[in-house]
């Protein structure tokens, strides 16, 4: 009797949910904050908070319930059919050659080796011809890497074509990388992988991806789910481990319309025909920018978001694979969180703005409809996002200091349903993902408002290196003191219009006289 108690004992708790101690503590803060609340929750002012607030949550939480329901459809529905036909018939869908491209400059030596070994790994156990294009920089990994690849003895159809570039760039090694690859003149139906120097490629990678080609005749590109090893704090793990189960959930909601956000630079896949197409090899090497007020600027980062740009003007499809993970290595670039974060949000979020503008202009009978409808939103949503904290702060003002912890229940309940809503990509559930939810929203919404305005403002985040544009004296101030003064009247335009919604202020008879005298 009590071996069969513990062994049941053992089987709940392999099936319940890593972290659910810990989130179950925060449920029951959460409730008894609820019931604390002051008697101010029932006035006109509260019921004034939930009617601005909550219509603007109902919009944003419908929005988010949207892809929640999209990516359950593609998860369980859709992409099931897809990998039954994949697997029956993977021998028959599988390119007659394949290119392994992998770039790397200044990795740590451990993690290199790993990627290099599970890149000669997989080429091999594919079976069919492969070659490894390696774009490296320095000479101890080209010795390590023809080393490791006559240890692992590979069979002929396995090919290793290594290219040295000087240390110029991330976008400069693709580009030589991809004429490399050009001039090996590969089949109609080849694809090439471009591969991160820090992502590990799991096995029976290709044989699980490379089929959805012949499978999807106009299918351009496809990324993968990817599994985060941090080298850093608890917070930092935890962090990342959230913002890839909300990345499972958005890219799997995209696929339902065969396109995607982003075909991220740490795995993607393409068409041959793409890569080598010299059209695409320039967009990449040299993308530039040209701004009505900052100018025109070559992108320093955000080489998969020029990849993307590229696939998507094209209307070719995209697609996501989530049930396929390559295992990647995230060295912060500080070992304190608010500034690791800082540095990491500037480079997402602006290689996404700086898309975003152009990729709008491609219009929905490009993108389609849903696609461009989730490209604008990437522009509002960073307004929204922050509607909140601001309405709230005018009616502590306002009204009562009470609203406070109103609203602090507020969020933590949201927000615990959006980490409930997490379990559905990830086994795990953690205490910190609604204050981590709430913090990617509100300070991730200030670095994208920040970023927006500054766009030509660009550096690497394990590289010194930043991008010079050769700008005079006076042409620096006017693009520094123009994206300060933008920036701030934006502010003072979003605030005014949160205080006129919440009636902290109204608009002046005189000035509505004038409006309705012009209109």
């Amino acid at each position: 009797m009590i071996a069969a108690i513990n062994n049941t004992t053992k089987k709940i708790a392999t099936t319940l949910p890593k972290g659910l101690f810990g989130f179950g503590i925060y449920t029951i803060v959460l409730i008894a904050a609820a019931m604390s609340l002051p008697e101010v929750a029932l006035t006109p002012g509260a019921q004034e908070f939930i009617m601005i607030v909550g219509s603007i949550a109902m919009w944003r939480y419908s929005w988010g319930l949207l892809h929640f329901v999209r990516s359950l459809i593609y998860m369980h529905i859709r992409f099931p059919k897809l990998r039954k036909l994949c697997d029956e018939n993977v021998d028959k869908l599988m390119p007659s050659q394949i290119y392994l491209l992998v770039t790397s400059f200044r990795i740590n030596s451990h993690t290199t080796m790993e990627v290099y070994k599970s890149i000669i790994r997989e080429a091999i156990d594919c079976g069919v011809p492969t070659t490894i294009v390696a774009s490296i920089v320095e000479l101890g990994d080209e010795f390590m890497f023809k080393e490791l690849f006559k240890n692992e003895n590979p069979p002929e159809h396995v090919k290793l074509n290594l290219v040295r570039i000087p240390g110029t760039g991330k976008r400069d090694g693709l580009a030589h990388a991809f004429r490399a690859i050009s001039r090996d003149m590969p089949p109609p139906d080849a694809v090439v992988a471009v591969i991160d120097g820090d992502t590990v490629l799991n096995k029976g990678l290709m044989k699980k991806t490379a089929p959805f080609f012949k499978m999807h005749k106009n299918l351009g590109a496809l990324t993968t789910d990817e599994v985060c090893e941090v080298k850093g704090t608890k917070i930092m793990r935890e962090w990342h481990n959230m913002r890839f189960a909300q990345r499972q959930l958005l890219m799997s909601s995209m696929s339902l319309s065969r396109k995607v956000l982003t075909l991220t630079g740490r795995l993607s896949i393409f068409r041959a025909e793409i890569i080598c197409n010299p059209e695409f090899i320039k967009h990449v090497e040299a993308d530039t920018l040209d701004h009505w007020r900052l100018g025109k600027f070559k992108f320093l980062t955000g080489d998969d978001k020029s990849s993307w740009y590229y696939v998507l003007k094209k209307k070719y499809d995209m697609i996501y694979v989530p049930d396929v993970t390559v295992h990647t290595v995230e060295h912060p670039p500080s070992d304190n969180f608010i500034k690791a974060a800082t540095i990491l949000m500037r480079r997402w979020f602006g290689n996404m703005l700086r898309t975003n503008g152009r990729a709008l202009a491609l219009g929905s009978h490009t993108t389609g409809l849903f696609t461009w409808w989730c490209i604008f939103d990437q522009r509002i949503s960073m307004w929204t996002a922050l509607s909140g904290p601001v309405f709230v702060t005018i009616l502590c003002i306002k009204h009562s200091i009470a609203f406070a912890p109103i609203y602090a229940v507020w969020v933590g309940f949201t927000r615990w349903v959006m980490t409930i809503m997490l379990l559905f990509a990830r086994p795990t559930v953690s205490w910190y993902y609604p204050f981590l939810i709430y913090f990617n929203q509100i300070y991730g919404s200030m670095i994208k408002t920040f970023v927006f305005f500054r766009l030509d403002v660009q550096s690497w985040t394990t590289q010194k290196t930043k991008l010079n544009r050769n700008l005079s004296t006076w042409q620096a101030f006017w693009v520094r003191a123009s994206s300060l003064s933008m920036h701030a009247l934006a502010i003072m335009v979003f605030i005014s219009i949160v205080a006129w919604l919440s009636g902290y202020f109204e608009i002046p008879n005189t000035f509505l006289k004038i409006i309705s005298n012009l209109i």
